[in-house]
């Protein structure tokens, strides 16, 4: 099944310019789903600020700990029914899961609810009350399919304009109408949320109202590259390893001369090197027809973990290094398939005099520096 990807974009704006937002946004993944957190801290600035955050990670390590998504929500949900005297770091919040087949589930204390805005029409989604012990606790349900999306938002945009423009403030209903005029259009989720944002701005007018947040999803075909790098540790499982990393959906990408050694021979296919290298700082490529790049192991890898968070499209560097880069940058997904068999080489005083980590050290963080630009990581050892 291919791989749908939830591109998520979000702005805040605080209620006085140069102080914090008191509103907080989260965006975990795994390989299962993807699930956000938007949090609105009680009043503005600093407290609001820290409450939203506090808030968040609590409900973040919930689900880290394993708890359901329902039961982390009511876990929070019993301490703010206790925090609501305004000392305490009261917050609203909304939790929200899509799984890989684009179910919706959210789940929303003192918030206002999602707005789904599909390639044909934009509504709110439908609200299930749920019983606690006080305030306003809201169950929703939906699906995506691509092309489809959801809008969230904070308080400070319902309630923009209130008491002025808007008498009873833009509200929900406000929002929804607004959307549809977006509805199909497909346009950029940043252009989204910036006129969401001018429009709460506008109803507002010179004097300004709560801290806003908006937060937009939009569910697409994902850009997945599949990078295989280091022999298996049991040589018997070269072909079983192999055929699982030909027979996936992404961009095929090898790291390793043994490696790529392997894989032409459990495909059949010629094995060579690049004869006139584009750069004296990275190895050679090396080339195995239907292979979308293929490199030496230790010395690009760590070269590109350095490189990964430079403006490449600008550079004129023609390495297999930025060329590596620039395709992980440019995917939603990558899933490493590492093998763990010994490399003596990686040990030597050579690699160790330049720095060079070896690949059981360096991709784990490549990885994490992918998940921090946002990416899903997946890591399968061999």
């Amino acid at each position: 099944m291919a791989y749908h990807h939830i591109e998520v974009e979000c702005q805040h704006v605080s209620k006085k310019p140069g102080s914090p937002c008191g509103d907080t946004f989260l965006c975990k993944r795994n390989i299962y789903h993807t699930t956000l957190i938007c949090a609105d801290g009680i009043g503005s600035g600093v407290k609001a600020h820290v409450a939203s955050r506090m808030n968040t990670a609590r409900l973040a390590a919930l689900l880290q700990s394993g708890m359901s998504l329902r039961d982390a929500f009511l876990s929070v949900v019993k301490t703010m029914n206790q925090w609501r005297d305004g000392a305490k770091p009261f917050t609203a919040f909304l939790l929200v899961r899509i799984l890989n087949d684009g179910a919706v589930t959210a789940l929303g204390y003192e918030m206002p609810a999602p707005v789904f805005l599909g390639t044909k029409e934009a509504y709110v989604l439908e609200a299930h009350p749920l019983l606690i012990e006080t305030g306003v606790a809201h169950e929703y349900h939906g699906r995506l399919g691509p092309g489809d999306g959801l809008v969230l938002v904070s308080d400070g945009i319902t309630q923009a304009g209130i008491g002025r423009t808007c008498p009873m403030g833009w509200g929900i209903d406000g929002l929804e109408e607004f959307l549809r005029g977006w509805a199909g259009r497909g346009r950029p989720l940043r252009l989204v949320v910036r006129d969401i944002l001018r429009q709460a701005q506008e109803h507002d007018g010179p004097v300004n109202g709560d801290d806003k947040t908006v937060v937009a999803v939009c569910c697409r075909q994902g850009q997945v590259v599949d990078l295989v790098t280091g022999p298996a540790s049991d040589r018997a499982r070269d072909m079983i390893w192999v055929h699982e990393f030909l027979g996936a959906e992404g961009l095929k990408v090898i790291c390793g001369a043994t490696t790529a050694d392997i894989v032409a021979r459990c495909a059949q296919a010629e094995l060579e090197v690049e004869q006139k290298p584009l750069s004296y700082s990275t190895p050679p490529r090396y080339f195995i027809e239907g292979i979308d790049l293929v490199t030496e192991g230790a010395v690009t890898l760590n070269q590109v973990y350095n490189i990964l968070g430079e403006d490449l499209e600008h550079e004129s560097d023609q390495s297999a290094a930025a060329d590596l880069a620039l395709l992980l940058k440019g995917a939603d997904r990558v899933n490493f398939m590492v093998g763990c068999a010994k490399n003596p080489a990686n040990k030597d005083l050579v690699y160790r005099k330049q720095g060079i980590l070896a690949r059981e050290t360096i991709i784990p963080l490549i990885a994490a520096k992918l998940e921090q630009m946002g990416k899903l990581v997946s890591i399968q050892y061999n």
